[in-house]
């Protein structure tokens, strides 16, 4: 199955200073578990074909949004010269111990398993910093082989990159992604804007080229790994004179102007998730 970065946070809005709740992206956070006991299955026998071969790495495809949804993509690589949605950077190898005979794809230890390596390999491709990577609409999804495939041995994980347009559709990729965060314009293009007031239920997260009200101008942190919870009023309190003062220094003025922090909920900071978003308004 595919990862798409998103996760559900508790908003604050201050113009004045509402307090409701949307959705926004995040870096994925996954944890690997123990896997199922092994059922019974003809494929633990010794496989009567070889299993298919992996995908390669630097191929394109022209995906979909549903199609980053499912567990596996038989989808056919497209030259990376035309259009495409997804970018194959990397193809690991799921570990042993998660992908013994019999054992679903679907098992929550095979995909937590995918989704660390790719993540990890997505950190070091993508490049930029931790605050660049939850600040883009870029992301990483990946697909492991069918169950036929896989009960053959075919025990590979496609890590890809793609691009969340809006909350339903893939932007098209540039030819060059390898680092494309280190550049401080990338953002520019694939930065996390809403198309709607960030703290209101109705508004959606859209990559910055399209129709936006609100940009998320920086990441703002507020615990380390292993805190506990601060609790929804420290939460919303602790970022949002520094987000105020971030939306000031960025426009050049001292007041009367919009902004917006949205900050985690206490199921955000359980997933992970140490930060919020301060947003600046736009005319875009």
């Amino acid at each position: 199955m595919a990862i798409g970065l998103l996760g559900s946070l508790m908003l604050s809005s201050c113009s004045g200073s509402a307090d409701t709740g949307a959705s926004t992206a995040t870096d994925p956070v996954s944890s690997s578990t123990t896997a199922t006991t092994p059922r019974v299955s003809a494929s633990s026998s010794q496989p009567t074909k070889p299993p298919p071969p992996p995908p390669q790495q630097a191929e394109c495809r022209d995906l979909t949004f549903a199609d980053i949804a499912l567990f596996s993509d038989s989808t056919k690589p497209t030259p990376c010269s035309q259009p495409h949605t997804s970018y194959t950077f990397a193809v690991q190898q799921l570990p042993a111990e998660v992908s013994f005979d019999g054992v679903q794809t679907s098992n929550h230890s095979v995909q937590s398993a995918a989704a660390e390596r790719c993540h990890s390999a997505y950190v070091s491709f993508i490049g930029g910093n931790a605050e660049t990577r939850a600040l883009s609409r870029l992301t990483v999804t990946y697909f492991l082989s069918n169950q036929e495939g896989f009960d053959l041995g075919a025990h590979w994980i496609r890590c890809d990159i793609v691009a969340l347009k809006s909350a339903t559709s893939l932007a098209e990729l540039p030819a060059r992604l390898q680092r494309i965060l280190d550049s401080s314009s990338a953002l520019a293009t694939y930065g996390v804007c809403s198309d709607g007031q960030p703290s209101a239920s109705g508004s959606k997260l859209v990559m910055c080229t399209e129709k936006h009200t609100y940009r998320a101008l920086a990441v703002i942190r507020l615990g380390p790994k292993g805190a506990a919870y601060p609790g929804k009023g420290p939460a919303r309190d602790a970022g949002r004179q520094r987000c105020q003062d971030l939306v000031a220094h960025d426009l050049g003025v001292s007041g009367g102007f919009t902004y917006s922090w949205t900050y985690p909920s206490e199921s955000d900071w359980t997933a992970g998730q140490r930060f919020g978003y301060c947003w600046n308004e736009t005319q875009s």
